[in-house]
């Protein structure tokens, strides 16, 4: 029979590989619009095709880190956390691609951080 402390270390564990995963996601996506972005000499070059494939890959380990996620985290809090992704990809696209962070953006963003904390903070012990 598993003591408390090896449970509690168990699911922390697992919800840091649900925060690698969102966080493979984002760099995925970042490192995709990237590629795209510097494609000027064409979609076939050997550059092009390096690039590709490490965002593919670190997009491919975000895939694989969620599935190792959900053999303990119950999907139902599994999936609003990855809605940080969106959070993620506003500051990332602001930080390397130069757009723009208006108001509205901050307040949709908060809004799903908001919620997300709802959906994963327990409010009562549930099983």
């Amino acid at each position: 029979m598993k003591s408390i402390l090896q449970i509690s270390r168990f699911q922390i564990t697992s919800y840091v590989i649900l925060l690698v995963s969102v966080l493979f996601s984002i760099s995925g996506h970042l490192l995709m619009k990237h590629t795209m972005s510097n494609s000027h000499e064409g979609l076939f070059t050997w550059e092009f095709i390096q690039q590709l494939t490490l965002s593919v890959t670190v997009y491919c380990l975000a895939i694989v880190t969620w599935i190792l996620a959900l053999r303990t985290v119950k999907l139902s809090i599994a999936y609003p956390v990855t809605s940080l992704n969106y959070v993620g990809i506003l500051f990332g696209s602001y930080y390397f691609f130069n757009e723009v962070i208006t108001l509205t953006r901050i307040l949709g963003v908060l809004t799903i951080f908001l919620g997300v904390l709802l959906v994963v903070i327990p409010l009562k012990n549930s099983k």
